[in-house]
């Protein structure tokens, strides 16, 4: 299926690794140009390499925590390919922890990195968006915010405000011709996830009580997901929060 991805411009934030890595990789494949950013310019340099020969892919080291550095992300993708037509935002994990043992700075620091950088990623791309006649904004958030759960209460809350931003900007963003949308995963198999798991038969294990379908999901896939949601074939599709989860979440809603 041609997703009419071809010629678009996107910034995928986070997109060094895991999920976001896989969202700019699906975007590749339909044809769209690119622009990756995080932090590490180690990381962002390994992507590039893996995309293989392409001028149609660029990297930005960028702090997102840092308004000035959002700006210059936005800026530099504006002025390589000419615009921005799709934004990803996908930068940011939030730590479990201990409630009694979570600091302020604790939450500061999460809150300012993900919600923050979404929040201020967003207001700065929808005037470029609107003069070309149009985007969409893909929220890649996650099931924190649909199973409450002590251990991870930073991310739940981010999580959940979120996919509260998501619907709210999408009722702004029609305003402005901007097609909003949430892309909230549940176990996928990243380095991140890895890391929470014990080693041996024991990870296998917990892989595959983790979803109803006995695994965890790929990275891949949540990038078709993102690229489809990104993409005309999905233009009535707004202000919605899909969840990609393998069925993890029993819940009537998401």
């Amino acid at each position: 299926m041609d997703l009419g991805l071809g010629g678009k411009i996107a910034i995928v934030t986070g997109g060094s690794k895991g999920i976001g890595r896989a969202v700019a990789f699906s975007l590749l494949t339909e044809g769209a140009r690119v622009l990756i950013c995080a932090r590490g310019q180690q990381a962002l340099d390994e992507t590039i390499k893996s995309a293989g020969p392409s001028d149609r892919i660029i990297a930005a080291a960028a702090d997102l925590t840092q308004p000035d550095a959002i700006e210059a992300v936005v800026e530099r993708c504006r002025s390589h390919f000419g615009g921005v037509d799709i934004l990803v935002n996908n930068a940011g994990s939030t730590r479990p922890g201990e409630f009694l043992k979570l600091t302020d700075e604790a939450w500061m620091e999460d809150w300012s990195l993900k919600f923050f950088g979404y929040v201020r990623m967003a207001r700065e791309v929808i005037p470029i968006m609107q003069q070309r006649g149009g985007g969409v904004i893909v929220n890649v958030i996650g099931t924190g915010a649909l199973r409450p759960a002590a251990g991870f209460m930073i991310g739940g809350a981010v999580n959940a405000a979120l996919n509260h931003f998501t619907k709210a900007l999408a009722d702004e963003g029609a305003k402005h011709g901007v097609r909003v949308v949430g892309v909230n995963p549940g176990p996928i198999m990243t380095e991140r996830l890895l890391r929470f798991l014990p080693p041996g038969e024991k990870r296998d294990q917990a892989m595959r009580r983790s979803t109803p379908l006995g695994r965890a999901g790929q990275p891949q896939e949540v990038g078709d997901l993102v690229a489809f949601v990104a993409s005309p074939r999905a233009a009535f599709i707004h202000g919605a929060n899909i969840t990609i989860d393998g069925g993890a979440n029993p819940g009537l809603m998401g």
